[in-house]
């Protein structure tokens, strides 16, 4: 092996921008990928996230950039040429054929050997655990194994990349969550490297090993799961995957002062500088406590609206007076005793978020599912 030889992507999208009109659908977009990566383009309705897609699918020739591919220019490539498969959201199956004849249909249009055909049609169809199923028609499989079979026919040519467009989208919310465990097996089995379009942050997290979060756009953070969700780039991102945030003035000493009457202080997981900033915390670390015994940053808290959500309580509260204060979500296994509670922020939980020009967020104490952004960035 030669150690001296630069790194270098299996996949790089290199500043790729396009317009719409005016509109700029894409603003200097770049990613990498490796090998057998999977990647989730996580964004609202609008982002760009689908026209990205469509770039490297060869579907829309961009306004300027590069994509290469295991050291091809897809660019310069017709889409049949590209070494791509692509699922699309309702999965585009033919009803009249059968699941064989679906899956083989890319073969037959590049014109292989009907010993090939046969040969691939069955290898794909084992891939995706559906052997046995090739003389079925697509209406007499579920949700789930119509899926497999747009699978298999996007894995069967020569594909270098998989393409997955909102690939639960098409499915009901009660096989959902099934269907998406089953997906995640599946695509570590065939071992490509893949693109997923989502704005299910769930979905995401169990299909993919990184994340590039796009608004408006532009790639706002690209990292591994965990980090965009606990330790967002920006207040964009704490925003789209529903961290609390809120409005400090950053001290010496490592300590924060929230804005709010009266002031209380934070302490912080690490020295800053000084200055106005955000503190994201997700829901999941931002802890009711009766015991402030040995507790740093608990503060008081008045509960403002509680919801059920299956094995736990959902709340919103706001630390400060209802002038001044500031609203957060929290959760609870047991449902509040009272109007007033201790909440405890871990010091250790606490991602600082410089300021930026996003403004900060605002919850409704009558809504409390995650903000949209679609609304916002429309």
């Amino acid at each position: 092996m030669n150690l001296a030889r630069p790194y270098q992507s299996f996949l790089e999208i290199k500043n790729v921008s396009h317009f719409y009109g005016n509109k700029n659908a894409l603003q200097n977009v770049s990613l990498k990928a490796q090998k057998s990566d999977v990647l989730a383009l996580l964004g609202p309705s609008g982002s760009g996230k689908s026209t990205l897609l469509a770039v490297i699918a060869g579907i829309i020739k961009p306004s300027s950039g590069q994509i290469v591919l295991g050291g091809r220019d897809l660019l310069q490539l017709p889409p049949e040429a590209r070494g791509l498969g692509m699922v699309f959201q309702d999965f585009a199956l033919w009803p009249h054929m059968t699941v064989a004849q679906n899956v083989a249909f890319p073969l037959r249009v590049r014109k292989y050997p009907t010993s090939v055909i046969r040969q691939r049609t069955e290898a794909a169809l084992n891939r995706v655990g559906l052997e046995g199923f090739g003389g079925r028609r697509p209406h007499e499989l579920s949700g789930g194994q119509q899926q497999r079979v747009a699978l298999a026919r996007a894995v069967v040519a020569e594909t270098q990349l998989l393409l997955l467009d909102e690939p639960l989208s098409a499915l009901d919310p009660a096989t959902r969550s099934t269907v998406r465990g089953e997906l995640a097996e599946i695509l570590r089995k065939l071992d490509l490297t893949t693109i997923i379009v989502t704005h299910d942050r769930e979905e995401a997290f169990e299909l993919a090993g990184c994340i590039a979060v796009l608004v408006n756009g532009e790639i706002q953070q690209h990292a591994r799961p965990e980090d965009v969700y606990e330790r967002p780039a920006n207040v964009t991102v704490a925003r789209f995957m529903g961290a609390n945030l809120l409005s400090v003035r950053l001290l010496n000493g490592g300590t924060a002062e929230i804005k709010s009457s009266p002031p209380r202080r934070l302490e912080l997981p690490y020295h800053t500088g000084e200055g106005p900033a955000y503190l994201a915390i997700v829901p999941e670390k931002t802890h009711i406590t009766d015991n402030r015994v040995g507790r740093t940053n608990v503060l008081q808290a008045q509960v403002l609206g509680v919801q059920y959500r299956g094995g736990e309580y959902q709340l919103q509260v706001r630390i400060g007076d209802s002038e001044t204060g500031q609203i957060l979500e929290a959760r609870s296994n047991e449902y509040p005793r009272g109007d007033w509670l201790f909440l405890h922020l871990p010091s250790e939980a606490l991602h600082v978020i410089q300021l930026g020009t996003a403004p900060a967020p605002k919850r409704s104490v009558t809504n409390m599912d995650p903000i949209n952004l679609q609304e916002e960035i429309a």
